[in-house]
């Protein structure tokens, strides 16, 4: 909090036109490509971005799986321009309670909120509240380290079976997480504590369900082909979900 104090007591006593002053609350892909853009666009510009978490770069940090450090690569680039004379970063301030939406609006000329969703959306189904249910951004936040995913300690012990809703890429990160041998694992930036769980974990099944079949998922070729390389791993597709309707086909 002490940086959320020294940012708020900095004094901006009068809002001229020159310098353009921008505030982007988020810091994650979507807050630093608009900080890029608009230190490259306005030559005189300072860019200041907030971010309730202590760290910057947001579903890079926690959202990309651990096993994918070529997509993490983009902190390189973000590292840059938080680094740039005219860019300044602070962590640890809340909208809504550090600061609020309107005295952001008196101390800088332009603010952009770059935050993205933070709560799951309920699917109405009976069960879905019950203890061994979460949701896919719980689960990645935990095993990624992410500050309010490290209590999570879900359940890997007492059955061998795993279910995912969902077919997407996010979908098959976490069954691949709950799959491939943690000595691989291990090599990555995933949380310390959630390699133990997972060094321990009884999980050897995992079943993918969506609402339709395998043609229609959305998941990329790219994730898939991952899946079908985990050594000793079998994935069982039933032949009659291979085949193309002509809606398929449009």
């Amino acid at each position: 909090m002490y940086k959320a104090r020294a940012w708020l007591s900095r004094s901006f006593t009068a809002l001229s036109s020159n310098p353009l002053r921008v505030c982007v609350v988020g810091s994650g892909p979507a807050g630093f490509y608009t900080a890029e853009k608009t230190l490259k666009a306005h030559q005189e510009a300072q860019v200041d971005i907030i971010d309730r978490l202590p760290t910057p770069f947001g579903l890079v940090r926690s959202g990309v799986a651990p096993d994918h450090p070529e997509t993490k690569i983009v902190i390189n680039q973000f590292s840059r321009v938080v680094q740039h004379e005219r860019c300044s970063f602070f962590g640890n301030v809340t909208l809504g309670s550090s600061v609020s939406l309107s005295e952001l609006r008196q101390l800088y000329h332009v603010v952009v909120l770059a935050y993205g969703a933070e709560s799951d959306r309920a699917l109405g189904v009976p069960g879905e509240d019950l203890i061994g249910v979460h949701s896919a951004r719980e689960f990645v936040w935990w095993y990624n380290g992410h500050p309010n995913g490290k209590n999570l300690s879900p359940d890997l012990k007492s059955t061998d079976t795993a279910v995912i809703l969902g077919q997407g890429n996010v979908a098959l990160d976490v069954a691949r997480i709950l799959l491939r041998p943690t000595e691989e694992l291990a090599t990555t930036d995933i949380a310390s504590y959630a390699l133990t769980a997972l060094e321990e974990s009884s999980i050897r099944k995992v079943y993918l369900v969506g609402r339709r079949g395998p043609v229609q998922a959305a998941c990329t070729a790219k994730e898939l082909r991952e899946i079908l390389g985990i050594k000793n791993l079998y994935v069982h597709i039933r032949e009659d979900d291979l085949i193309k309707s002509p809606t398929d086909e449009r």
